[in-house]
Order: structure tokens, then sequence, then C-alpha cells
């Protein structure tokens, strides 16, 4: 009987975790700033109207900002993705493919989870003015 070394079967194994999870973070950080950018400027002009050249400026400060922000919460999600990728590596989970799976899925759910609650804020606080509330706003959202 001829003993297997699966320690880098392991290895490149939880190295695609992470790489999958880095991925989806990069993802979240480049076309989720543009996607929060264009839902609150399409709730703002939907709730204001036309925008004065002040309010304008203002909004290109904003959106530049989520330039800096966004990519800084799709990095803190990552970390947060770390430690269930961890649990991966422990003995009694690397031998059941089910359940690495399910932590896999875990992972990159909690890699989209800190951009989806930041575009979900930003367009209750900045794009929702007033009483307005856009048609396609569900009613269990915050306005």
């Amino acid at each position: 009987m001829t003993e297997r070394n699966t320690s880098a079967e392991s290895d490149v194994l939880w190295a695609t975790g992470c790489g999958v999870s880095a991925v989806v973070a990069l993802m979240c950080a480049t076309l989720g700033t543009v996607l929060d950018i264009l839902l609150v400027a399409r709730t703002q002009g939907y709730c204001l109207g036309d925008s004065s050249a002040g309010e304008n400026l203002a909004g290109l400060i904003w959106a530049a900002s989520r330039f800096v922000v966004f990519p800084i919460v799709s990095g803190v999600s990552l970390l947060a993705t770390f430690p269930v990728v961890l649990l991966a590596r422990l003995p009694w989970v690397a031998r059941r493919d089910w359940l690495k799976a399910i932590l896999m899925l875990l992972a990159v759910l909690t890699s989209i989870a800190g951009p989806t609650a930041m575009i979900v804020h930003d367009v209750a606080t900045e794009g929702i003015t007033g009483d307005c509330e856009p048609p396609w706003w569900p009613s269990w959202l915050p306005s």
C-alpha cells in the first residue's frame, strides 16, 4: 500500500478558494462602484429632477469619494472571508466535499455582502430625498 500526499492538492484548493474570494472582491470594488454611482444618480434624478450646478458639483465630489471608499469596503469584506476559507482547511471538513462547496459559497456571499450593503445604504441616504420613493424601491428598505 502506498501513501498519497494530499497536502499539495489541499494547498491548491485552498489557494483557489482565496483566489475566488479575491476576484469577487475586485469585481465588487470596480463594478460595484460604478453601479453605486449610477443607481444614486438615477434615484436623485427621479426624486429631484433637474439639478443646479452646485448640486452637480456636490454629486461629482460624492462620486469621487466612492472610488476611494468602495474598494476599502470590498477589501474588508475580503478579509472577512478568510475565516470561512480557513474552516475548509480543518481535517473533518476537508474530507467532505459538499461541506467545502457550501463554505466556498458562503465565502463568496460574504465577499459580496459588504458592497451590497454599501449600495443599499448609499441609495437610501444619498439618492432618496424627502418623501420621494422610487417605484422600484421595496417598502421594507429604509428611505
